[in-house]
This record gives structure tokens, C-alpha cells and sequence, in this order.
């Protein structure tokens, strides 16, 4: 089953809404269900942009292990890999904030269990900056210089200056790059299985709902049937 299908199953699940329930995250006025949605297709492209990265860091890498430097040349393709690199951490780390989020506002409204999904998703962001961390001081970066974009686009931009600072800069990009690939495609399992616990629920709830008011409706309009009384 494609992504695309398995979407629009998931989402078919929870359209059954009489009165639309509201997210908070990133779409505004994004209902659940959008919400789960728009998440769930971030994560995959994110993984494939990691995928694409960690090739084109690779290449490099190669290289410049061939040549035993790294030709000055070379250097505007590495540094926009980098910051694209840096852009997709940043951009990771904020799908999971709004995943919880989400996942809290679907917990509070019905009554999911969302707080093992919230634990990991937090996990999932402590575990991707301690592994940063490492890769950054097996190459002789000071890991608190890149603790946020800007900073970290900075020290890109220093590393430049010398053909050492290039080559570690490198390096601890293709290590990132290749983690990166590994951390989303776990991501997205986790966001796919529960995002499916979730929009259960919300179809369930309304489908529920639904009924109620369907059932009300006929009481109201004398439209029960015989032997309603």
C-alpha cells in the first residue's frame, strides 16, 4: 500500500464529523484528521530529503577521500548540502513538537492513551540531538556551537575559511546525513502506527456522535417509526 492510500484509508475513517474538531499545530484551523494527515506526509518527505542528502554527502565524501583534500570548488555544493542538512534537523525536531501537541489535543478530546506516543516522540528528539552531539566531537567540533540553526550556519561559514575546517565539517555532515536516514524512516513507523490509533478513535467517535444525532433528530420530527412509544 502507498503512503497516498494508506492517507486517504486512515483519514476516511475520521471524516464523519458533524461538528469539526480543531488541531493546534501546523495548519491553522487544521482539524484532527488534517492535521494527522499533513504530519504523517511531512515525515515521508523528510525521510526521502534525508535519503537524497546522505547520497549526495556520500559522493563527496568519496571524493575527497580519493583526492586527500577537498578541492575549493567543491566547496558551495557541500556548504548548501549543509545548510539543507541543518534545515532538516530543525524541521524534524518541529514535526515532532507538533505531533505531540497533537497527539495531547487527541488524547484530551478522546480520550486516546497518547502519552507512550508523546514519551517516544520527545524521546525520538533527545536521542537525535545526544547523536549530533557525538558525531560533531568525533570530528573536533565544539557540539554547544551548533545548538541552534543560526549558530550552526555560522560555524559552516567559519569551517570555510580553512581546508581542516572544511574537511570536518564534511565528514560530521555525511555521519548526520546517514543518521538522519535512519531516525526518520523510525519516525515515520511510530508516527504511522499511532497516527492510525488516533484517527480510529476520531472516526469512532464521531460515527458515534452521528447516530446521537440522527437519533435525536428523528425523536424531534416524529420520524421514529411505529412503536416508537
Amino acid at each position: 500500500m502507498t503512503l497516498k492510500t494508506y492517507l486517504l484509508a486512515l483519514t476516511s475513517l475520521a471524516v464523519i464529523a458533524t461538528t469539526p474538531t480543531h488541531a493546534t499545530g501546523l495548519i491553522a484551523g487544521a482539524t484532527f484528521p488534517e492535521q494527522i494527515t499533513q504530519e504523517l506526509t511531512l515525515v515521508e518527505q523528510y525521510a526521502t530529503q534525508a535519503q537524497q542528502l546522505q547520497a549526495q554527502f556520500q559522493m563527496v565524501y568519496n571524493q575527497a577521500l580519493n583526492l586527500k583534500d577537498l578541492p575549493t570548488q567543491v566547496w558551495p555544493n557541500i556548504s548548501g548540502q549543509l545548510q539543507s542538512l541543518v534545515n532538516l534537523v530543525g524541521q524534524a525536531q518541529g514535526l515532532t513538537y507538533a505531533a505531540q501537541n497533537t497527539a495531547a489535543g487527541v488524547q484530551q478530546q478522546y480520550g486516546v492513551n497518547g502519552q507512550d506516543y508523546q514519551t517516544n516522540l520527545s524521546q525520538w528528539n533527545g536521542n537525535l540531538t545526544s547523536q549530533i552531539q557525538q558525531a560533531l566531537n568525533s570530528y573536533g567540533l565544539q557540539a554547544q556551537d551548533f545548538q541552534t540553526q543560526q549558530q550552526a550556519l555560522q560555524q559552516i561559514q567559519t569551517a570555510s575559511q580553512s581546508a581542516s575546517g572544511r574537511m570536518q565539517v564534511m565528514q560530521a555532515g555525511n555521519q548526520i546525513a546517514g543518521m538522519m536516514v535512519n531516525q526518520l524512516q523510525g519516525l515515520q513507523q511510530t508516527m504511522m502506527t499511532n497516527s492510525q490509533v488516533e484517527l480510529n478513535a476520531i472516526g469512532a467517535k464521531n460515527a458515534q456522535d452521528l447516530q446521537k444525532n440522527q437519533i435525536n433528530q428523528q425523536f424531534m420530527t416524529g420520524t421514529t417509526g411505529a412503536g416508537f412509544y
